[in-house]
């Protein structure tokens, strides 16, 4: 009787050894594969911010007051670590930076190449592609965003549509270009 009990006993203590050793096997190898589904997730959506518009850093209104004798609209914005001023211009295509303006805003010389030729009002140039950590006008700021850096022709930096088409509204009225983001 007492080797009975005593052989229950040890078949029941090594069936609970066996069954605590699975679930921590099972719980470990759960863990692993969950660990590895977050890292794909995390992954995934790196890649996909990558890959979509630039995502939404702020929301804001800008209003940009029209010089009353040029019927312009100028905005000193920042751009990266510098500021730069901009003449706000619809109908240009791209962000484009003078060479100067590049420098105030941490632009490396060394590493531009100027291999885009462009159409501008003063002719046929070439210009170099960059993409600008951020670009900051008041309260709206968007990261990412492709620009060009002219080296020669260009007399002020312009705000193009490589950022005034991410916002929801650019609205001229009489007396001022707003700007809704």
């Amino acid at each position: 009787m007492l080797a009975k009990l005593l052989t229950n006993v040890v078949l029941i203590a090594g069936t609970a050894v066996g069954g605590v050793l699975y679930l921590d096997y099972r719980n470990s190898k759960s863990e692993a594969a969950q660990g590895e589904s977050q890292s794909v997730a995390v992954q995934s959506r790196q890649a996909e911010s990558k890959t979509k518009t630039r995502p939404r850093t702020s929301a804001s209104v800008v209003s940009i007051p029209k010089n009353g004798r040029t019927g312009q609209y100028h905005y000193k914005g920042r751009v990266n670590s510098g500021y730069v001023d901009f003449l706000v211009d619809t109908g240009a295509s791209s962000v484009a930076l003078t060479l100067k303006d590049a420098r105030r805003a941490g632009v490396r010389e060394a590493d531009l190449n100027y291999n885009v030729p462009i159409s501008t009002a003063g002719g046929r140039n070439y210009a170099a592609r960059v993409s600008l950590d951020q670009v900051a006008l008041g309260g709206i700021i968007l990261r990412d965003v492709d620009a060009f850096v002219v080296k020669e022709g260009l007399e002020v930096s312009l705000l193009g549509m490589t950022w005034l088409g991410q916002l929801q509204e650019v609205r001229a009225t009489p007396n001022a270009l707003l700007l809704r983001y």
